[in-house]
């Protein structure tokens, strides 16, 4: 007896329509199975893409403006009232610090580790919220982002941001404190894994828990855990962490929703203070360096 094609006897023993003839005839690409690879195969190809491009996504330098050449960037900061950080052990600009950043201040220096989204010298309502309440600011910048060579990554940032602490501490520019702003938040808890570092106190505005949880909440489908190069996992990176952390939360938040902030909270160590922004989305959180809540966190972080 001539054999068949498995395919057709499991279509005779069922008694379904052979995919060559019979519903199918002439329509093949609608075959359950043919329907079935295709949608495999586009899964895996979403797969692959986002594992080639997460670092794109994380940080979406060339889609917001971010990207710019030094003269450039160093330009845009002196519209700001800034100057660029440069030292000899680390690709320039390493931040930017306004011009009297060497001058003495009663409080120490907070450290601000910004969102995907512009550059360092963008966020001058924390130079301005912090200068009137005793601090100095340094707004870290990242490798591509703001004049700086490089990429960014965890491998490019964390080593690069904990050596930057170190020698603002031994120039006598401390208490030093960090502040991270979403993605700045991840950042800002992963140079902190250090525990011997030396860092007073921390501030997470708008976090995640996790980079893992924060990517499954926006592809709920994909096998995120697998495919993230950086976990960027908070709540690791500060269980020994022993000085205040303020997390601050905005209830809107649709970005980096609130319970992700909520599970970091309730996982920390303590001391923590935690900071409801009401109403809020995830870039409309109060910035006005008036207003009493940056009191808040800021006294509690600087105890």
């Amino acid at each position: 007896m001539t054999s068949m094609p498995l395919l057709h006897r499991l279509a005779q023993i069922a008694h379904l329509p052979s995919p060559k003839k019979g519903l199918y005839a002439d329509r093949p690409w609608y075959h359950p199975i043919a329907l079935a690879r295709r949608l495999i195969n586009y899964y895996l190809f979403i797969c692959i893409a986002l594992f080639f491009l997460q670092n794109s996504l994380l940080f979406p330098r060339w889609l917001t403006g971010a990207v710019l050449s030094r003269a450039a960037a160093t330009q845009d900061a002196t519209e700001y009232g800034l100057v660029p950080w440069n030292t000899t052990s680390a690709a320039s600009p390493q931040g930017y610090v306004r011009s009297d950043f060497t001058h003495p201040v009663p409080r120490g220096t907070i450290v601000v580790f910004h969102g995907n989204a512009g550059c360092a010298f963008d966020r001058t309502y924390y130079v301005d919220a912090f200068a009137a309440r005793g601090f100095r600011t340094f707004l870290y910048e990242y490798p591509g982002y703001g004049g700086r060579p490089g990429s960014p990554s965890a491998a490019s940032i964390v080593p690069d941001a904990q050596a930057l602490v170190r020698s603002l501490d031994r120039a006598g520019y401390g208490p030093i404190y960090l502040w991270g702003e979403s993605v700045g938040s991840g950042i800002a808890a992963a140079v902190c894994s250090d525990s011997i570092l030396p860092v007073h106190g921390l501030t997470l505005l708008t976090p995640w828990d996790s980079l893992t949880h924060a990517a499954a909440y926006h592809y709920p489908i994909f096998p995120v855990s697998l495919l993230l190069w950086d976990q960027f996992d908070s709540i690791a990176n500060l269980r020994h962490f022993p000085h205040p952390i303020c997390v601050v939360c905005s209830t809107n938040d649709t970005i980096l929703p609130m319970p992700l902030g909520l599970n970091l909270y309730d996982r920390l160590p303590g001391p923590k203070k935690l900071i409801l922004q009401q109403d809020c989305g995830h870039n409309d959180w109060p910035s006005s360096p008036a207003l009493p809540w940056w009191d808040d966190a800021l006294n509690f972080i600087s105890r």
